[in-house]
């Protein structure tokens, strides 16, 4: 059977912790009685994310789990899943040195990175030693580059210096989200005989890609729905209106009876709350879908306030 499309997204939280380990396995099977509801966790966001049809099926299910299985829980916004990207080339180099009784740590490594497109030109100016690319499960991709002559850095600790870069790229520098297209060339560094190790290195690449990316002059990008809309013509006013508050961009409009058929991309970040909305302006008689269409970048101040709320909390995890 074919099940109609989701309308609202919650993130499910349990009320305390001892009711975690239970909700998931009662979630399943109130899914299994009724398959329009459904629930999975993001990794990324880490949060379990919750869909259904609308308010009224929310509270449904609300009721369901606090009065048949006696769970308390609540509903708050899914996160929104940004990428980060850069925007120029930037060259960093950084030092890990740690010495302790006996054998320390000790790498250095240098890297110049660059924006990625596809079908760009091998970088000039480099002896390439060796080509990684890789397809990020998260979008994109990241082009790897050995460019290290003279056995500056041993071979064995490549392989450590590219993961260390993977490391960083899955916790970006400005918001904590994905890093994505980019392409990074290894070509200088030192080791030492004794206090060079892979989590040296490992420890060196990340810390050298972070700092290139705030150099690179970075940008975040947000995840936009390709939305279409059934509205009837006398309420399209209100419903454009509507779609600008919430920086839509109208793609196209089409009559099909006496409904107009509305096409639009509308960032993520501000579908919150648009099912109730439009139920509201139009007595209930529009109807939409919504599905992912792609990344686009965030403007300057929308990226600044993001930045602030993200260090904001990663100061208040340190407190």
């Amino acid at each position: 059977m074919a099940f109609p499309q989701a309308k609202v997204r919650k993130a499910l939280v349990a009320d305390n912790k001892a009711a975690e380990d239970k909700l998931t396995e009662v979630v399943k099977k109130i899914i299994s009685q009724d398959p329009t509801y459904d629930l999975s966790f993001s990794k990324e966001l880490k949060q379990w994310v919750f869909s259904c049809q609308g308010d009224l099926h929310l509270a449904v299910f609300d009721y369901l789990l606090k009065n048949e299985y006696g769970i308390g829980v609540h509903f708050e916004d899914v996160k929104v899943a940004y990428r980060e990207t850069v925007q120029k080339p930037a060259i960093s180099f950084f030092r890990h040195k740690k010495q302790s009784g006996g054998a320390g740590q000790f790498a250095e490594v240098r890297i110049k990175i660059e924006p990625y497109y596809e079908g760009m030109a091998e970088p000039e100016g480099f002896s390439i030693r060796g080509k990684e690319e890789i397809a990020l499960e998260w979008g994109g991709k990241l082009v790897f580059y050995n460019c290290i002559v003279g056995g500056v850095i041993d071979l064995r600790f490549i392989p450590s210096v590219l993961k260390g870069i993977m490391e960083s790229m899955a916790n970006g520098p400005l918001s904590g989200s994905y890093v994505r297209d980019v392409r990074v060339m290894l070509f200088d560094g030192k080791m030492h005989a004794v206090d060079s190790n892979d989590i040296s290195f490992k420890i060196a690449g990340a810390r050298s890609f972070s700092n290139a990316v705030l150099d690179a002059q970075p940008k975040l990008m947000e995840p936009v729905d390709q939305l279409e809309i059934s509205v009837p013509e006398a309420m399209m006013g209100d419903v454009m209106g509507e779609l600008q508050t919430r920086r839509a961009m109208i793609m196209g409009m089409d009559s099909v009876g006496m409904y107009q058929k509305v096409t639009a991309k509308v960032p993520q970040k501000e579908m919150t709350g648009f099912s109730n909305s439009l139920r509201s302006l139009t007595q209930g008689r529009a109807s939409f879908t919504s599905s992912f269409d792609g990344f686009v970048a965030v403007a300057s101040n929308l990226q600044e306030e993001i930045v602030a709320a993200h260090r904001k909390a990663l100061e208040e995890e340190e407190k």
